[in-house]
């Protein structure tokens, strides 16, 4: 494995890692997930999400690299073009210092793009409060990561998280946090009292669901969505769970 450059050693979130375009909430989004790619080793893997911004219609990017030893972010970049497209955002996010640079050294430049093993559909192409498990329930998703379906399940539960504008979670709801098993592995758990920065936008989730799963060899991305109260309805924010599996 090739050494980071030096200064590019980021660790922006301890798990899940929260890939949040601009901050704050947004006019009912679900920025897609366009491209996932995992180093030789699978010791790295990158996700961007691209498109254009609901409302504002400015073209967006985000890129986080993960861990999957660790699970934690190494690098995370966002890029906003006004007037611009989300071509142009994703082109000018890659090409932009140190993203090019810290690439290469991770061994993510010229990687193929990986073929998810799981991917949700939904009925509507705008997120809606249903979409989640919320808390007390759980989501049982089987994936064909090897040669047979093993279950990806997802349990959400309540936890002390200081929302700041609980009135506009839905009517009884809870901020709520997560644990995730893959094949009985446990690959996350929330705690019950997050040390998070009270702003932090998974302070006001209200549910959480499994968008993506990808996999090279036993290192595994987890893709799922965090719904968060948006100035049109919920927003449906990326989180990301790398791991290695046994």
């Amino acid at each position: 494995m090739r050494r980071l450059p030096a200064g590019l050693r980021l660790n922006l979130w301890t798990l899940p890692v929260l890939a949040a375009l601009g901050g704050g909430a947004h006019a009912n989004e679900r920025l897609p997930v366009t491209g996932v790619r995992f180093s030789a080793g699978g010791e790295r893997v990158m996700a961007v999400v691209n498109g254009q911004q609901d409302g504002s219609g400015f073209g967006t990017a985000r890129l986080d690299v993960l861990s999957t030893r660790s699970g934690q972010t190494v690098l995370g970049r966002a890029r906003t073009l006004e007037g611009g497209t989300a071509a142009q955002a994703r082109a000018a996010l890659l090409t932009t210092p140190p993203v090019p640079a810290f690439l290469r050294a991770a061994g993510l430049t010229g990687r193929p793009d990986s073929v998810p093993r799981y991917r949700r559909t939904y009925p509507v192409p705008y997120p809606r409060w249903e979409d989640a498990v919320t808390p007390g329930r759980t989501q049982s998703t089987p994936v064909r990561l090897w040669t047979v379906p093993v279950p990806v399940r997802l349990n959400v539960y309540a936890v002390n998280a200081a929302c700041p504008y609980p009135d506009l979670l839905p009517p009884g709801t809870r901020p709520a946090g997560f644990s995730l098993r893959v094949n009985g592995q446990v690959i996350h758990t929330d705690p019950v009292t997050p040390a998070r920065p009270a702003t932090h936008p998974l302070n006001c989730a209200a549910g959480y669901t499994v968008e993506r799963v990808d996999v090279q060899g036993n290192r595994v991305l987890v893709t799922l969505r965090a719904l968060t109260p948006g100035f049109e309805g919920p927003d449906a924010l990326p989180v990301y769970v790398a791991a290695t599996l046994r």
